[in-house]
């Protein structure tokens, strides 16, 4: 599983400009606590199931479709055993929260509907080929996949997540892209990457952030001279640069700290040291977008708002839009 491993994988090349061995000494601990019983029998299922290489023995081609929906394998290409074990590990991994992906014919439905906003995303990262590329709380790595389409350098994504990890560990037996990364860690472990990065992703992140400042310059140093940073966040209406500062909950969310407008975001990046900002989308959620399904069976966003005045939360709040914000660091 890339980043549960003692090599570093894709990031092997770049020893002499990372934390190399904090990084591997953090990746111990970090698969230490997943071989506890909690995950065993995932581990007995991806032990037990084929990987791409295995697959291409046999002689199938085990194709890959980087699209809406992440596409790969046929089903024909597994044993029916083995698609038994495939559609149990995905039932292990539940809730999923990003997709969606196509694995050998069974289809992963997640609450999100993460190709809507790569749509929104996509347009800002022309200039991404042969670049190396973070994902911050990048899940369980759909955006890592969807990426690896603009022929990056590498794809790193870091998420403390442990479910994610295994999603994307399995995700990645199959798909075996070698561009891509993860790693078990948060944006607070930035600084083992300094001035690394030249564009980072950092979505869906900041308004969990009690220090939203402190995480923007986090992600500040590990971005190259000149290296671009593409915020994406929850966000409400309005023009002034301020932010909501929930009593006690947003949406039904304790770990919601500061819902900003994007004006407010816009003004987080300046006072963080970014240049040429722009506010590149502002859109409501919808519950196209966000919503429950089998795999995410729990409360979405019909949950979280007023069932009588859907531009409000539950709790009396605007309803949440989603904002992206880009800017760059001077050169």
């Amino acid at each position: 599983m890339t980043g549960a491993t003692d090599s570093l994988g894709v990031l092997e090349r770049y020893r002499s400009e990372i934390d190399d061995a904090e990084i591997t000494r953090r990746r111990a601990d970090r698969r230490r606590s997943m071989q506890r019983p909690h995950w065993s029998r995932f581990h007995e299922i991806l032990a037990a199931l084929p990987d791409r290489a295995a697959l291409r023995k046999r002689g199938f081609a085990v194709p890959v479709k980087l699209d809406r929906s992440i596409a790969i394998g046929r089903a024909e290409e597994l044993l029916e055993f083995e698609r038994g074990l495939l559609e149990e590990a995905v039932q292990l991994l539940v809730p999923w929260r990003k997709g969606p992906f196509r694995l050998f014919g069974y289809d992963i439905d997640a609450e999100w509907r993460s190709d809507m906003k790569w749509e929104r995303v996509v347009p800002l990262l022309e200039g991404a080929k042969g670049k190396r590329i973070a994902d911050v709380g990048c899940g369980n790595g759909y955006y890592l996949f969807r990426a690896a389409e603009l022929e990056p350098e590498c794809v790193v994504g870091l998420d403390p997540s442990e479910s994610f990890e295994l999603a994307f560990s399995l995700l990645q037996r199959f798909a075996a892209i070698d561009a891509l990364h993860f790693e078990g860690l948060g944006i607070e472990d930035l600084p083992l990457f300094p001035k690394f990065f030249d564009v980072i992703l950092c979505m869906g992140v900041i308004y969990h952030q009690r220090d939203p400042l402190g995480a923007l310059r986090l992600l500040a140093g590990a971005l190259r001279p000149g290296g671009e940073l593409v915020l994406e966040s929850q966000a409400i209406v309005g023009q002034e640069s301020q932010a909501l500062f929930p009593e006690a909950r947003y949406a039904k969310a304790r770990n919601v700290y500061f819902v900003p407008t994007a004006n407010c975001l816009a003004a987080w990046l300046r006072r963080s040291g970014f240049i040429d900002v722009a506010v590149r989308s502002f859109v409501p959620v919808t519950h196209e977008e966000q919503r429950r399904t089998a795999l995410a069976p729990y409360e979405s966003l019909s949950d979280f708002l007023d069932p009588d005045d859907p531009s409000r939360t539950v709790e009396g709040y605007p309803a949440p839009q989603r904002a992206i914000v880009t800017g760059r660091l001077p050169l």
